[in-house]
């Protein structure tokens, strides 16, 4: 049965993941060349809309909804919840990885995101901010290949959200469908599946995106694409702070 959400505020105190230095391992050309098509392939578009339908699962908790409209272009993301009614309205606005802000419209007030909260899930999902921002790699990693597997380690000084990544790639369009992503060099601490991908043009999307995270009890959240708008014309107005303040 599902129930509307109780959701934790992204900006909310709780513990993270320490994250360890990792082993210095050797790129290889053929990684590197790998990971700079899947960068290539994930860059298509100038803009993106998509409204998803999400399901948040925990061990020993009712199964919980949302609807989430997302807008997209270049690095810059905005997202409104459309569902549940107590989270209606409510929109995060993402410039960059330091300038985040949150609109609660039952204040009326745009919040600054705390950039050291980056690590938690957003909005009580399993997805955090830093995976959502994490759309290319190569300014992060350097990859080592083995067929259709990249191991991706993190660049000395890069500031990458985990250490060590490993993607799992369809030869078909050069896009993950299985990303591994871990604490250190062997501890798995979150498993991203990405399925049913469709095109539109030379831009590819997934149907539907679940992330499963091993620390929190394989607790889970599956966002499923029911819009999919790509190049449409969008306003840089719209992605700015005076536009999350009039909540429009």
């Amino acid at each position: 049965m599902k129930t509307a959400i109780k959701l934790i505020p992204v900006f909310a105190i709780a513990g993270v993941l320490g994250v360890v230095a990792p082993s210095p391992v050797l790129a290889d050309a053929a990684g590197n060349k790998a990971l700079a098509a899947v960068d290539a392939a994930q860059s298509k578009a100038k803009t993106q809309h998509f409204i998803y339908d999400v399901t948040i699962q925990s061990p020993d908790k009712s199964d919980r909804s949302a609807k989430l409209d997302v807008k997209l272009k270049g690095d810059k993301r905005l997202t409104e919840f459309l569902a549940p009614a107590d989270m209606k309205g409510t929109k995060v606005l993402i410039l960059s990885p330091t300038q985040m802000y949150i609109y609660l419209p039952a204040f009326g007030k745009v919040r600054r995101i705390a950039s050291h909260t980056t690590e938690q899930g957003f909005m009580g999902m399993t997805f955090s901010q830093d995976d959502l921002l994490l759309t290319t790699y190569g300014a992060f990693y350097d990859a080592t290949s083995s067929g259709s597997v990249l191991d991706l380690t993190e660049k000395s000084g890069a500031g990458a959200p985990y250490p060590k990544v490993q993607l799992t790639i369809d030869s078909s369009n050069n896009l993950p469908t299985l990303i591994d992503y871990f604490s250190d060099s062997t501890t798995k601490v979150k498993t991203e599946t990405r399925s049913g991908y469709t095109c539109k043009d030379d831009v590819c999307s997934p149907a539907e995106l679940k992330m499963v995270d091993h620390s929190k009890g394989d607790a889970k959240t599956t966002l499923k694409r029911t819009t999919w708008e790509v190049n449409q014309p969008m306003s840089d107005d719209m992605f700015s702070k005076r536009a999350l303040e009039q909540g429009s």
